[in-house]
């Protein structure tokens, strides 16, 4: 026989459901939101409808409203651990050049070809992308392509 759902909470923002639903589950309470869809599509909908309900099955109600009321009354503790090992930061990789000319590092890479570009633009009515990857460098105004 299936599980009946009941109703231990309800708000005005789908927001505020997520996030007390994404708590309860952290703590193994299988839950359920309903009008969640209609009070976000039409918040003025969300009295008619009764807010977004937040649902579990009868046998985890009683823990279900204890953990709720941990939350709302702020007495829910968390463990942190600062032994916990993170990923190293995610590094851009740049290329660095300098000008083969004045040694600058003053540049900008030019990825079209400007007359190309144009030139499409006027016969075509909509540019071509001819792709040059050309380097300039901004004190000497030296042109050089990286092979």
């Amino acid at each position: 026989m299936a599980e009946r759902l009941v109703t231990i909470a309800s708000f005005n923002e789908p927001t505020e459901a997520h996030i007390m639903k994404g708590r309860l589950e952290a703590e193994g309470i299988l839950c359920f939101l309903s009008d969640e869809h209609i009070v976000g599509a039409q918040p003025f909908y969300s009295v008619a409808v009764g807010g977004v309900k937040l649902k579990v099955t009868e046998r985890d109600a009683e823990e279900a409203r204890v953990v709720l009321e941990r939350i709302q009354t702020g007495k829910s503790e968390f463990l942190l651990d600062d032994n916990i090992e993170l990923a190293p930061p995610m590094q851009e990789h740049v290329v660095a050049s300098t000008c083969p000319v004045c040694g600058s590092d003053h540049i900008a890479e030019e990825k079209y070809n400007k007359t190309v570009f144009s030139l499409s633009y006027l016969l075509f009515g909509f540019p071509l992308p001819f792709l040059s990857h050309k380097y300039r460098c901004y004190n000497c105004g030296h042109t050089w392509k990286i092979k």
